[in-house]
Order: structure tokens, then sequence, then C-alpha cells
């Protein structure tokens, strides 16, 4: 197997990165992140189709886990949005001089956690329903939305039997002639 010069080349700057991102990672622990922040991150190179080089990404973990640990997760934003099913497309940014300073897609299927070290310069902030979409994105990737259809059935189902149980002691009161469960409880018990 021959390997690029231009690779090799490009690993071993990648390495000289890495050591000093290794060295900041202990100060970079009490960054404060929030999540549907949006930074520059430092991916590095990755293997095949993995997310690589410097590009913005959205801080999806929650702000108690951001604040405890020196790793957050992320997903990153990218450009490209060909066969790729997992993307969210994210609204244009413009700083006060109205340039684009962020445009592009969530890519969800590359959410990773990072050290708080490679991440770079604040970029902006997520709006609540760009958060939502990202959100609900993420549940459909790693299939969380199956667990909470299901969990979501069986609340159902048990509304149903509640309601069928009400619709049952209201029709219990209305034949012994109470006004309460209490009062239907008593009658039950005399004639038991």
């Amino acid at each position: 197997m021959q390997v690029e010069l231009t690779k090799v080349q490009n690993l071993l700057e990648w390495i000289k990165t890495k050591l000093f991102l290794d060295s900041n990672s202990v100060k970079s622990i009490k960054r404060v992140v929030r999540r549907g922040e949006i930074y520059k991150c430092n991916f590095g190179i990755g293997i095949g189709s993995e997310i690589q080089k410097e590009r913005p990404c959205i801080i999806v973990q929650n702000n108690t886990r951001n604040s405890r640990s020196g790793n957050v997760i992320v997903v990153p934003i990218s450009h490209t949005n060909k066969n790729i099913s997992c993307i969210v497309p994210i609204d244009t940014k413009k700083d006060k001089e109205g340039e684009i300073i962020l445009d592009g897609y969530a890519n969800v299927s590359n959410l990773m956690c990072v050290s708080k070290a490679r991440l770079g310069t604040y970029i902006a902030k997520l709006s609540k329903e760009e958060i939502k979409r990202v959100d609900t994105e993420l549940m459909s990737t790693l299939d969380l939305i199956q667990y909470y259809k299901k969990l979501e059935n069986q609340l159902k189902d048990r509304e149903l039997y509640i309601s069928k149980l009400k619709g049952q002691i209201n029709e219990l009161k209305k034949i012994t002639n109470t006004e309460n469960f209490e009062s239907l409880k008593q009658k039950i018990f005399e004639k038991m």
C-alpha cells in the first residue's frame, strides 16, 4: 500500500495540533458552554467519512453535564447535504454588519463527544425551534422515538382504562343514588 506524502504531512500536522489541544484540555474543563450554542471545533483528521477539519458544531449535551465535564456532545455543521438522511437545515446567521457567519446543515449522523479543548470561538446560538428540529432528528437517528412512542401508547392505554373506571363509578353512583365515592363504598359494604 502506497501512502501519499500529502496525507503523511497532514497527519503529522494534526498530531502536532492534537498535542497542543491535549495540553490545554485541563484548563478547558472549566470553560462554560451552553446547549444550543455553536462554536468552531477542530475535529482533526477523520477516517473514511468521519467528520474532519475545523468546522462549526452545535452543543447538544445538557447544561448540567456541560458544566461538570471536560467533554461535550456536539453535532457538526456541514454544507454537504448529499446522500445524508440525518441532516437539519440551520437558519442563516448574520453578524451586526449583515455578513453571513453561519449557514448549512446540522449533520446529526456525525454526533460526537469531544474535549472542550477542541472548541474554538463562539459563533451563534440556535433558536428554540432549531434546537427542537435537531432534537427530533437526534431522537430518530438514535431510535429513541420508538421508545417514547411505546411509552406514549402505554400512557394512552392507562388513561383509557382510568376513563372507563370513572365511567363505571359514575354509573354505580347513579344506580345506588350516591353522590361521592365514599358513599358508594359504604353502600357496597352494607350490601355485603
